[in-house]
């Protein structure tokens, strides 16, 4: 029987037999503005309150714009940090417009050593890769994305030792699920949050479109985002 790590979120666990399996990776598909960060946060935030360390991997936003979202939502991670229980790496620098100007400047090798290092120093349970790949990707056809987003997934799945979330955007309007088109093949499970227009009042929804090895339930449920407590599932729509 596959083992499971609890996801933190309120209601999904049921949804998903338990939880995420342990030592895959999972997608988080949505447009922006769906809650894709706080999900991730409060995934590494329930690994913490349990023991085990965190790492969140920042690819579009810088370190201080997350302590400072977390802190809005009543989560003080500060603390976590200086202690080392949860830490952040900041990769931006490897995707400014500068460097993806040229496609060929990309060195999917380089990043994705550095960031197996980091997670393997740090001792981490539960990772977070918001996003799989910056926006600015897409616009991009090269096949050096593709095989960036490839290696990442596989490198992360390989090691057996993370239970790791990776979110990708959604374009505003698409029923794509991923960006690029890549990340729903080489992934263990995937979630998708949508904004649904119900009673003309727009909701955030959820739902599990996949979870290798797991009994799901595939009804789609709305949530909200409450102060101190994150994603909460309320009713299917």
């Amino acid at each position: 029987m596959m083992s499971k790590i609890k996801t933190g979120i309120e209601g999904l666990d049921a949804l998903i037999s338990g939880g995420f399996p342990q030592g895959r990776t999972c997608l988080i598909a949505g447009e922006p503005g769906t809650g894709k960060t706080t999900l991730c946060m409060q995934f590494l935030l329930e690994g913490v309150a349990t023991g085990q360390k965190g790492v969140y991997i920042t690819i579009d936003e810088k370190p201080e714009h997350l302590v400072a979202d977390a802190k809005a939502l009543g989560w003080d991670i500060q603390p976590y940090l200086e202690k080392g229980l949860l830490q952040i790496l900041d990769v931006t620098h490897y995707f400014t417009p500068s460097k993806l100007g040229q496609m060929e400047g990309i060195d999917s090798e380089k990043i994705i050593t550095e960031i197996m290092a980091f997670i393997q120093k740090s001792q981490a349970i539960r990772v977070a890769v918001d996003p799989i790949a910056p926006l600015v990707f897409a616009s991009k056809t090269a096949s050096q994305v593709v095989e960036y987003i490839r290696q990442l997934v596989f490198t992360l799945e390989a090691a057996q030792s993370y239970t790791t979330l990776l979110t990708s955007y959604v374009p505003v309007g698409s029923e794509k699920i991923s960006l690029h088109g890549i990340e729903e093949f080489a992934v263990s499970g995937i979630i998708v949050l949508r904004l649904v227009n119900l009673n003309h009042k727009f909701v955030r929804t959820i739902r599990v479109r996949k979870m290798r090895g797991t009994r799901v339930d595939l009804s789609e449920y709305s949530f909200e985002i409450l102060p101190n407590r994150g994603l909460v599932l309320r009713q299917p729509v």
